[in-house]
Formats: C-alpha cells, structure tokens, sequence
C-alpha cells in the first residue's frame, strides 16, 4: 500500500485528522495542545466564515460546493489554509491555536457540505452547520395568542447592538428581553408573561440598522 503510511489514524481515510496527527508527532513533547474540543459551531454566509468552539482547534476541513473565492484569512502565524472547488482546508504547522473566531472572508457562492474539526486529542468533535441570514428579521411569534409563553425568533445577518423589549398600549415597557451585543446568526427566545395581564401588547426589535414591531394578545 503505497499511501497508506499517509492514514496516520488508520481509518481508511486521508484528511485534516492526518495532517493534525502528522504535525503532532513532529512537536512532540514541545507541542501545547490546550483544552481537548467535543462540540464545534460552524457560522457561514454573507461572504464570511467564522467558528465557534469549546476547546483549542487545530485543524479544519470543509467539502463545498458553488462558485467562489477567498479572499482574505484571518489566521494566526503558523497555520495554512489551502483550497480548490471542493475542499477548504486549515491546518497548524507550528502548534499554535485559533485566536480570531472568523477564520476567512470569501467572494461567491458557497455552500459547507460537511466539516471535520480537529483538536490535538484525536477527539470525537461534533460539527453543526449554521447558514448565517441574509438579511435581519423578527418572525411571527408562536403561539400567537398566546397564554402565557409565546417564542420569538430573529435573525441577524452581522454582528449587532440588539434591543427587544415588550411594550404595552400606552407604550410603556413590560419587559426587555434582550440587550447588548449579538454575533450575527438565527436566535430563538421565549417571552413569559405570567406576571402580566391579558391584553394587546408588542415586540420590538431595534438594531442600529433595522427595527421591526409587531403585535402580540395575551389572553388568560
């Protein structure tokens, strides 16, 4: 077998995992390998890529698809990111882990198939792809009337200094449900209004660039 010294894990395949266990093995003892990884969010869309973890990373393999470009990465010295029209692919030659949650700005059209992430743990990491929106949005709420809990839901196409309050009719506020800064990304919140009377009030989100109301009933 003329590849197989290349399948560090033995698992049959040749990947990032390879890469990862390849450059341990140079390091050695002189490698620090940071706190083992189990759980990886993967944020895509509007023209970026960005990773959010529970542990150090040092290796990242992404199938795609579409028609597109990088153009601009934002990592750290001692890393690599390679790629042609099916595979993206970022790996640490020196040891050195991720420092900026956005890994790079791309131009086009692309679609994540399927990730792999790897620590320096050989560890079983699971990946979740997040399509980032393309534009900001507050859904209807669910159950609508409601009594006394009711979902709300919106998104974000970029980062964000959020405010979502619930007010009544005489504009009064009856409760602020967020406040402060967002990631860009979908959100799911749920308003209770136990300590509240039946009645008309609203939900209303407010960004620096967009700001969006809508009618809510509680009835007891």
């Amino acid at each position: 077998c003329d590849n197989c010294a290349g399948d560090m894990n033995n698992d049959g395949d040749f990947d990032v995992l390879d890469i990862v266990a390849l450059v341990q093995l140079i390091l050695g003892g002189n490698l620090s390998r940071g706190e083992a990884t189990d759980e990886a969010i993967l944020y895509y869309g509007n023209g970026q890529v960005r990773l959010e973890s529970n542990g150090a990373i040092a290796g990242l393999q992404f199938a795609v698809s579409g028609a597109f470009d990088i153009v601009e990465d934002y990592l750290p010295d001692g890393w690599e990111i390679e790629y042609n029209e099916n595979i993206i692919i970022l790996y640490s030659l020196d040891g050195s882990n991720l420092e900026n949650k956005t890994l790079f700005d791309y131009r086009g059209d692309l679609v994540i198939e399927e990730s792999i992430v790897a620590d320096w743990y050989g560890s079983d990491i699971s990946v979740r792809e997040v399509i980032l929106p393309k534009e900001f949005s507050l859904e209807r709420a669910y159950p609508n009337p409601f009594n006394p809990v009711t979902t709300i839901q919106y998104g974000l196409p970029v980062d964000a200094a959020v405010n979502i309050i619930i007010y009544d009719l005489q504009g009064r506020i009856a409760a602020e449900l967020v406040s402060g800064m967002k990631p860009a990304g979908h959100y799911t919140l749920n308003c209770d209004a136990s300590a509240h009377a039946s009645g008309i009030y609203f939900v209303k989100l407010m960004t620096p660039e967009f700001t969006k109301s809508q009618k809510l009933m509680l009835v007891k």
